[in-house]
């Protein structure tokens, strides 16, 4: 038997309130967390695969996918050989249900281009299908 809890508000022990599409709709629906290249996964959620197009350009391929292609994302890189977290920068390439495209980058550094991360982590946000 499966259950189903149906509420509009929750409550903590503090008597804190918040309703429940918070909690439906503003969490992270899939994460990844990654070395360069994609060589080791560190940690994911939802996500079936992920492609290493060419440099700092990956396809994150998710397992359940997202009621459409308008979803949030945030990012956080990792870079050993250049020390200025200002100047990294990624584009949302191909925004599918599916899956999601992206290329990191030098945005502060002329000449410098795409580049594989030392590590990083990319989290998206919003409604699954």
């Amino acid at each position: 038997m499966t259950g189903k809890i149906t509420v509009g508000t929750i409550q903590d022990t503090g008597g804190n309130t918040v309703a429940s599409t918070y909690v439906t709709s503003g969490v992270a629906k899939a994460y990844q967390h990654h070395d360069e290249d994609l060589t080791t996964m560190h940690k994911s959620l939802n996500l079936s695969s992920s492609t290493d197009n060419a440099t700092g350009d990956f396809t994150a391929n998710f397992t359940s996918s997202w009621s459409d292609a308008r979803y949030m994302y945030s990012f956080g890189v990792d870079d050993n050989d250049f020390n200025d977290p200002s100047a990294y920068g990624i584009k949302g390439l191909t925004w599918a249900t599916s899956s999601h495209r992206t290329r990191t980058f030098y945005a502060n550094e002329a000449g410098k281009g795409f580049f594989d991360q030392d590590m990083a982590c990319i989290i998206w946000y919003g409604d699954l299908a």
